[in-house]
């Protein structure tokens, strides 16, 4: 019998502006994008896209959340890539206030998935005196997976390293997004819900867990509890991205209950890190760690600093 499979991926591109744009620089303001260095970039994250899932499923992803995306225009030249072409990729992004003007973003194959609705999750913080400070917004798309309706909601959490300042938005943002997700369980807590993004932090971090409410064993799961599968890859030996020398998995995917209700026409298959060989350096002090565009302020030519992850669906 033939098995109806699909993935659901998530990458954190790095830096991934636009050609034309004239803030096409990375945060130092000194990188600016060379003749062909954005073209080689733009293959590089398309052929990687085309390679999530592919052994498992022999198919291009049906959804990938995408993250440090600058805009539409990216996003576009993404999807028209001869490597995704065939998929027939749409894309949702909108533009947030973020000072780095970076944004979160979300293609997926039409034949697979009909968006109903999407909108950007913007938080205004304020600090003390009063002056406005932004980050990148939560996006948030609903719609229709092979015929069954799923939520997305495609996060990219500012970093810890300014605790005192980040801290708060961290859990603001964190906070919002519980919210709009037990505002969706109270009507039905068979929803279909998936986070998925960039935490900056573990899965195993207690803020996270507390704030999102989330589960390690989905034999455990109660109604309003999200399951995280990334807590059983999480090592010292693996992860989707080094910080610190050490390998963290700060790229997560998490999924409501009711994928694992008897009447979900999903089973998940599987949920891993995709960090092939041809993502990882080949040599030198770096050997095995994420293939980068950028170290600093001299150019690799990689993809990315990032691990993507995905999860395999049978329905």
């Amino acid at each position: 019998m033939k098995q109806n499979l699909a993935t659901i991926a998530f990458y954190n591109v790095e830096n991934f502006y636009s050609k034309t744009s004239e803030e096409s620089f990375l945060p130092s303001n000194l990188i600016k994008w060379k003749a062909g260095r954005y073209d080689e970039k733009l293959n590089k994250i398309a052929f990687c896209i085309a390679k999530i899932g592919k052994s498992e499923t022999n198919q291009l992803p049906s959804v990938v959340g995408l993250a440090e995306i600058e805009n539409e225009d990216v996003l576009q030249d993404l999807t028209d890539n001869s490597f995704l072409k065939e998929g027939k990729y749409k894309s949702v992004i909108y533009q947030s206030l973020d000072e780095r003007k970076i944004n979160v973003g979300f293609i997926y194959k039409e034949d697979d998935f009909i968006v109903e609705k999407s909108e950007p999750i913007r938080i205004v913080f304020k600090d003390q005196l009063g002056e406005k400070s932004y980050t990148r917004d939560i996006l948030y798309v609903n719609g229709k997976l092979f015929g069954h309706k799923i939520h997305f909601f495609i996060v990219h959490l500012p970093s810890k390293i300014d605790k005192e300042i980040n801290q708060v938005k961290r859990q603001y943002m964190m906070q919002t997004i519980r919210k709009r997700i037990d505002e969706i369980l109270s009507e039905n807590h068979s929803e279909r819900i998936v986070l998925m993004g960039d935490f900056n932090d573990t899965p195993t971090n207690e803020d996270l867990r507390l704030e999102l409410n989330t589960r390690a064993n989905v034999n455990e799961l109660k109604k309003f509890e999200l399951y995280n599968p990334m807590v059983a890859l999480q090592s010292y030996s693996r992860g989707s991205l080094m910080f610190k020398k050490q390998w963290m998995l700060f790229d997560q995917q998490l999924f409501s209950k009711g994928f694992f209700d008897h009447s979900s026409p999903f089973e998940m298959l599987k949920t891993d890190i995709f960090d092939a060989s041809f993502l990882k350096n080949s040599s030198g002090k770096s050997i095995s760690l994420p293939f980068r565009t950028f170290v600093g302020r001299k150019y690799f030519g990689g993809y990315s600093d990032h691990f993507p992850i995905f999860t395999i669906l049978k329905w």
